[in-house]
């Protein structure tokens, strides 16, 4: 059995300062929202407030009291099961009493609120259970103290330290708007400032759950009573027990009393209030003042139009004007002002764009700051700078320590080794690839030595987050190495991917996040196996290498060969960065079972871990993976997922911009073309992030031209397209087999917009670049010959057509086999130009092979199946199949959304209601 830890101090909220508000009388229209008094009744003889120590709550040890208020306790406890120190929440046994209210489903709906929301500013709630008629909640223990005995200790923090605090708590309730929740009673107390630093608003309560803008009707979460909470004043309500009213007075709106229009600008007014208070050490909030304003809008509600609600007729105005501080920038007074508007209209449009505007000064305080220590250290004396400068040595060597890996020397061996596989593109590759590593190996001394002067010159961390950081940047100068080891021994299949794998390098948002690296497991003690980890880590980094380089036999093979040796360990992380690699080179591979298989194994074995960027890479890659084969909802429900795991890292551009791309395949795959657009366009929002070079600004354009293409937007389409080769072209030079796809991709858009002999010039010149940087017998020319046949089909040259469609399906059926659904495209390509020819009988065979690849892309299949209808038609044998046909290709169009091309069916259909009579041959050739 484990021991229970030993107690540590902790400050966790209590619910004090729930009280009615003092005022004037109240007008008739308010009073009928306060029915009655609260319960003040005694506690009944005996009863127990506090559970002794050693107490259990199920499988909970009570350890002792930390936290009481009017209605609820929180005790430090510990699970012995997952041998870890929780906080537990139990209403008070005084309270748990008929004809108050229901606490204790108040208290269940607190933990829903809060388990809605992940992420670091919000604390995590692990579980939730009934005991002996009563509710608890478990949850994370943080230990620290709250915001109100933060502001109130001996040693006032100031105001820069107030704001770097108030902004943590004010992304806590960020991430509660976004998923639709109203905390309703945000205050000091509710914040938890832990030891490490980190914030956390906790308490929800008396949270609300609104519905989001983008939630459909049928699928929208309805809760038709407010998550309650212990204790408030008496105030009617919809969502609680008739009569109650909830909330801190000194950080309520006006709106919150008349009980209706609550949303996440009520939680502005009260982050403002609470900041002002910490700054002033004075409340903004006159109980009295909202009172009236509430009395206000009641007594004009009857001059309003019928069903104005009573929130829109409040008055305008500030609920108190901050005072002239000079320690205080004006910036911040007037943000505050704004958002302690008595109208909520007045206030900032959301709580991200008032956290935007403290920031802002922020931000400007420390380049301030910047420039102060830079004049400092100018105008220092000699031996003060000879001090500073001897401290800075401590932590120099970063630039030789990642020259070892990547050097001059190292630089001119990877030019020599590209030139000398022959490729065409592969001057530029070098390039483009040289200029990648340099710009990687620069961040990665940077934050090397700013990791270092951290702790060793500016002492603001810890060895052992120090001893974390370098175990993080030590792994990325290893996959470094490695890539710069498979590149300097490069082939012709290496150069084409080089400029990918450069920008594939691990980024470093990792080794930056403290906070992340602090609650990963710590490497084991034993000399023995952490060496053995070590070595893995180098090891993984020649696996991830490969996959990116697209050697991805060489990579499984390597990657299978460390499974008993990862096992071994029994680190998480390295269990999970391994079962990821193995998933993704198993679906590189077509082993699209055995990969979704193990990509569920990196998901647990990350959560496992506490690696959040882990899963969510995983998560990125596993949404891709399942679209792709053929598993749309299950797609969108992961991908739903990732966006909550990637707001809890901190929404970090590069991990945004690639899942949001993934985001927009998945719904490309899926025919869902707008939401496709719009994920492409998030994307592109953030490729500012990326360095120029980086090959996914190519990558995002050309998706962004898809999109289009399948909207039907082809102004926009040629446009992105246009901008993907250019970008392409520079990168990697135009002879990259990428650029074949780009100008294949073109050739389909000019095509569409009804430009046959510009497409086809762009069809051409992508044929030449692959089969030149490819071969002529590489599959992917086949793609190219079949965008040929299409431009010839719509110049109404058949025989050329004809014989570019027969030599794609040829070379696909010698390179992929007869059982790859990328043939249906040839064979569409066969039977429409058959058709066109005045062959009807003779396109029903192709067209009915392509129609029976149902793995293909749903818009290509509704196609074939309207030609297939039209032909069966034509041929004069068999006109109920051909309706038949007609009437499934409407169904997969309708499906998509795309209703032009589903009426043109129904007209078809319309018009060939009756069996036809005696058509002439060329008639029954000519396709409708």
């Amino acid at each position: 059995m484990s021991r229970p830890p030993a107690d540590d101090d902790v400050s966790h909220p209590g619910e004090e300062g729930v009280t009615e508000p003092a005022g004037p009388p109240l007008p008739r229209g308010l009073q009928e929202r306060l029915p009655s008094a609260p319960d003040t009744s005694p506690p009944p003889e005996g009863a127990g407030l506090v559970l002794e120590r050693g107490t259990h709550v199920e499988r909970y040890l009570i350890l002792n009291p930390v936290g009481q208020g009017g209605m609820g306790v929180v005790y430090a406890a510990y699970d012995p099961e997952l041998d870890r120190k929780v906080a537990l929440k139990l209403l008070r046994p005084d309270k748990a009493r008929p004809g108050v209210m229901d606490e204790a489903a108040g208290l269940q709906r607190e933990a829903q609120a809060m388990a809605r929301v992940s992420h670091p500013n919000v604390i995590t709630v692990h579980d939730v259970g009934t005991v002996g008629g009563g509710v608890f909640i478990a949850m994370e223990f943080i230990q620290g103290q709250n915001l109100h005995e933060w502001v109130r200790q001996q040693s006032p923090p100031t105001p820069q330290e107030v704001l770097r605090v108030f902004h943590q708590a004010g992304q806590g309730l960020l991430a509660a708007h976004r998923v639709g929740l109203v905390h309703r009673d945000f205050k000091p107390a509710n914040v938890l400032l832990g030891r490490n630093g980190r914030v956390c608003v906790t308490d929800f309560g008396l949270a609300r759950l609104n519905p989001l803008p983008h939630e459909e009707e049928g699928t929208r979460l309805h809760e038709e009573e407010t998550l309650g909470r212990m204790g408030g004043l008496q105030l009617a309500t919809p969502l609680t027990q008739a009569g109650f009213v909830k909330g801190t007075p000194h950080f309520m709106p006006p709106e919150q009393y008349l009980g209706s229009g609550v949303d996440a600008r009520t939680d502005q007014f009260s982050f403002c209030a609470s900041l002002f208070w910490a700054l002033y050490r004075k409340h903004a909030v006159e109980p009295r003042l909202m009172v009236a304003a509430a009395t206000q809008a009641v007594q004009h509600q009857d001059k309003a139009p019928p069903g104005a609600e009573a929130w829109r007729l409040l008055p305008r105005g500030t609920a108190k004007v901050p005072p002239t501080e000079p320690r205080v920038p004006a910036r911040v007074r007037n943000a505050m002002m704004r958002g302690l508007s008595l109208h909520p209209e007045d206030r900032f449009p959301s709580m991200e764009a008032l956290l935007e505007e403290l920031s802002w000064e922020q931000r400007r305080s420390n380049r301030r700051g910047a420039l102060a220590a830079l004049g400092l250290l100018t105008a220092a004396t000699a031996g003060i700078g000879l001090f500073l400068h001897r401290q800075s040595q401590v932590c120099a060597g970063a630039d030789s320590l990642v020259a070892s890996v990547w050097g001059p020397a190292a630089r001119q061996k990877l030019e020599a080794a590209f030139h000398a596989t022959g490729r065409p593109f592969a001057s530029e590759s070098a390039h483009g690839v040289t200029r990648l590593l340099d710009a990687y190996a620069g961040g990665w001394a940077r934050l090397h030595t700013e990791a270092c002067e951290a702790t060793r010159v500016r002492g603001e961390q810890t060895e052992e987050l120090l001893s974390l950081r370098m175990v993080c940047l030590e792994r990325r100068r290893k996959s470094l190495g490695a890539l710069v080891d498979l590149l300097t021994s490069a082939d012709g299949k290496v150069v084409e991917r080089a400029v990918d794998a450069a920008s594939a390098l691990p980024g470093f948002e990792e080794c930056r996040d403290i906070e992340s690296l602090a609650e990963q497991p710590a490497l084991p003690a034993d000399p023995l196996r952490r060496a053995a980890i070590e070595q893995l880590g180098a090891q993984l980094a020649q696996v991830r290498v490969l996959l990116d380089a697209g050697r991805y036999a060489q990579g499984l093979e390597l990657a299978r060969k460390l499974e008993p040796q990862a096992a071994l360990t029994a680190w998480r992380p390295f269990q999970a960065e391994l079962s990821y690699l193995l998933a993704w080179l198993l679906h590189q591979q077509g082993e699209a079972e055995e990969s979704l298989r193990h990509f569920e194994r990196a998901l647990r074995d990350a959560e496992a871990g506490r690696a959040d960027r882990q899963r969510l890479e995983a998560l990125t890659r596993f949404t891709y993976a399942l679209a792709n084969n053929g598993h749309p909802d299950e797609a969108r429900r992961w991908g739903d997922l990732a966006r909550g795991v990637l707001e809890r890292v901190g929404s970090e551009p590069p991990a945004a911009f690639d899942l949001n791309v993934n985001l927009g395949y998945t719904a490309l795959f899926g025919g869902r073309y707008q939401e496709a657009w719009d994920s492409f366009s998030k994307a592109r929002a953030m490729e500012e992030s990326l360095a120029p070079e980086d090959p996914r600004r190519a990558k995002v354009s050309h998706a962004l031209g898809l999109a289009a293409l399948r909207l039907g937007d082809l102004p926009r389409a040629i446009a992105m397209l246009s901008e993907s080769l250019r970008r392409t072209e520079e990168l990697k030079g135009p002879q990259h087999p990428e650029v074949a796809i780009r100008r294949s991709m073109l050739a389909t858009a000019y095509r569409e917009r009804g430009e046959p002999a510009r497409a086809l010039e762009y069809a051409r010149t992508a044929l030449a670049v692959r089969q030149a940087a490819l071969g002529p017998e590489h599959p992917s020319t086949a793609d190219d010959l079949d965008e040929l046949g299409e431009c010839f089909l719509q110049l109404k040259r058949y025989d050329e057509a004809l014989k570019s469609f027969r030599e794609a399906e040829a070379l696909k059926r010698r390179a992929l086999g007869a059982e790859h659904p990328d043939l249906s495209y040839s064979l569409d390509g066969v039977g429409k130009t058959l058709l066109a020819q005045g062959l009807p009988a003779q396109a029903i065979v192709p067209l009915r092979q392509a129609l029976s690849f149902e793995n293909t892309d749903p818009e290509a299949l509704a196609q074939t199946g309207f030609t297939l209808a039209q032909a069966l038609w034509a041929a004069g044998q068999t006109p109920e199949q051909a309706r038949e046909e007609a009437r499934r290709a409407r169904e997969r169009y309708t499906a998509l959304g795309q209703q032009r091309q589903a009426a043109d069916i129904s007209a078809w259909l319309e018009a060939r209601k009756e069996r036809p009579v005696s058509q002439s041959a060329s008639e029954r050739s000519r396709p409708h």
